[in-house]
């Protein structure tokens, strides 16, 4: 089945050479949440099914508020949003699922949360009764699920510590920063790189605890400050990632430029290729994914000395 316009979920199953071939689609999957799969396909179990691969449309709801997923799964493609409505009918997003995330979960879990599709996304899941049949006799796979519990459960906590303690301005610049980690990214020729922000002004706004306004006000300084360009409003070439680490009072993702670990084939489509094998797999699958060479002239960008200099001393610098 293909995605239909309305937004309608639809199951993409294995057959011909994939059916002959158990977990064909899996191999060298490089997204974090792929080791799920890996115990799975090891423990070979009478019964045990490769992956269906779902699909949802942007906006979507995947599971609602009190209702059993009925699945467990990967993100294999996309973002999705887990949010709670407040009594006064306002939306609160209370964290962002990306690709490599485990998502859904046992049969009889009610979630606390709806969880909705914030872009196209793609999940490639697996049933219940599978998945109760591999917690019983997989212990690999036991330890795979409380590793991604205690990995969620640090994200949550880092996003409440970004809303209690960062000024407005902060948050969003801080979240700029952060999405380098988990979106999109092409690297440029003078050390700086263009970001693709693939969720809506909407759920940044919300997921910063701030308006959208903010955002815009937010983004026109930073212009100003010639630290962000915005290609188009959902691109933007950060020219300095360290110093908006400074501004924003977080530590910068850590990334590892070069060509390391990329196949030939990677580095012939992405050139040199910022962070681990999670961002390069990231990467690899964003629609549309083209260089930034094509629409801008690299600049250059002469290096400010950070490393000599504290860290209040830069953010005051760049508020005057």
């Amino acid at each position: 089945m293909i995605q239909t316009a309305s937004g309608l979920a639809a199951d993409v199953r294995w057959n011909g050479a994939n059916a002959r071939t158990p977990f064909a689609r899996c191999h060298g999957c490089e997204l974090r949440g792929s080791q799920l799969c890996r115990v799975i396909q090891d423990e070979r179990l009478f019964g045990t099914h490769p992956p269906v691969l779902r699909r949802f449309g942007r906006g979507k709801r995947i599971v609602g508020q009190g209702e059993a997923s009925g699945f467990l799964g990967v993100i294999r493609r996309g973002y999705a949003r887990r949010s709670v409505i407040k009594v006064s009918g306002n939306r609160i997003l209370v964290g962002l699922a990306m690709p490599g995330d485990i998502v859904g979960g046992l049969a009889e879990r009610e979630h606390d949360h709806d969880f909705e599709a914030a872009t196209d996304v793609e999940i490639c899941t697996y049933d219940s009764g599978t998945v109760k049949q591999q917690l019983e006799i997989n212990p690999r796979l036991r330890r795979v699920m409380l590793r991604e519990i205690d990995h969620q459960h640090h994200r949550t906590l880092g996003l409440l510590w970004h809303n209690g303690t960062l000024t407005s301005r902060e948050r969003i610049i801080a979240f700029l920063v952060r999405a380098v980690a988990f979106m999109p990214t092409e690297p440029l020729p003078d050390g700086g790189l263009v970001l693709s922000m693939e969720i809506d002004r909407g759920d940044w706004a919300d997921l910063t605890n701030t308006a959208v306004e903010t955002i815009s006000r937010t983004l026109r300084y930073l212009e100003e400050k010639d630290l962000v360009t915005s290609l188009t409003p959902y691109r933007f070439r950060v020219r300095d990632l360290d110093l908006l680490a400074i501004i924003a009072g977080v530590e910068p993702p850590a990334r590892r430029l070069g060509k390391g670990g990329l196949s030939k084939r990677m580095e012939t489509h992405f050139g040199a290729v910022n962070s681990d094998k999670r961002m390069t797999a990231v990467n690899a699958l964003a629609r549309g994914a083209h260089r930034v060479n094509d629409v801008m002239k690299p600049v250059s960008v002469q290096k400010r000395g950070l490393a000599k200099r504290r860290p209040e001393d830069v953010q005051e610098e760049i508020r005057d």
